[in-house]
């Protein structure tokens, strides 16, 4: 019996570390760390934004017959820089004074795929709802209301 609890434990053991990828190099991204680092350029991306996953899909609706059809999802590392930092992109000649303008007027934000010394495909982005984002913390224990609790962070863009 004795044993077998040792096979079982050093096949989990290995299981674990087989399956385990700090580096990130295969895809496998499991920390906000490893994301940081995807990005190419994690420096610049720390200082003016945060990292982000950035998910393309297209979707094609037709009415007659009524369907929709769904592209397969490309998922790439991209960067989402906060408003007061906007100028560093036109810097870097990656926005210009009437993108920056435009993304203004309806309060947004910019985000951006690839390098910012390489051309990257740069968006006005808008931020969700944070009230409607559930992966925020909850308010305070034994508090009246159920309210989500929002951290520093989510207000930073």
């Amino acid at each position: 019996m004795a044993v077998l609890a040792g096979v079982l434990v050093v096949g989990i053991g290995i299981g674990t570390a087989l399956s385990s990828n700090t580096a990130g190099d295969q895809g496998n991204i499991a920390s906000s760390q490893q994301l940081d680092l995807a990005v190419p350029d994690p420096e610049f991306c720390k200082q003016w934004g945060a990292s982000a996953f950035v998910v393309d899909v297209e979707m094609y609706t037709t009415m007659n017959p009524s369907s929709s059809f769904v592209t397969q999802p490309k998922l790439q590392p991209g960067c989402v820089i906060r408003r007061e930092n906007w100028s560093v992109l036109q810097k870097e000649g990656a926005v210009t004074n009437e993108q920056m303008r435009q993304c203004k007027q309806r309060m947004n934000t910019f985000a951006y795929v690839g390098s910012i010394k390489d051309k990257p495909v740069v968006r006005c982005v808008y931020q969700t709802d944070i009230v409607d984002n559930r992966f925020q913390t909850r308010g305070v224990a034994g508090a009246a209301d159920d309210s989500v609790g929002i951290t520093p962070e989510a207000n930073q863009f």
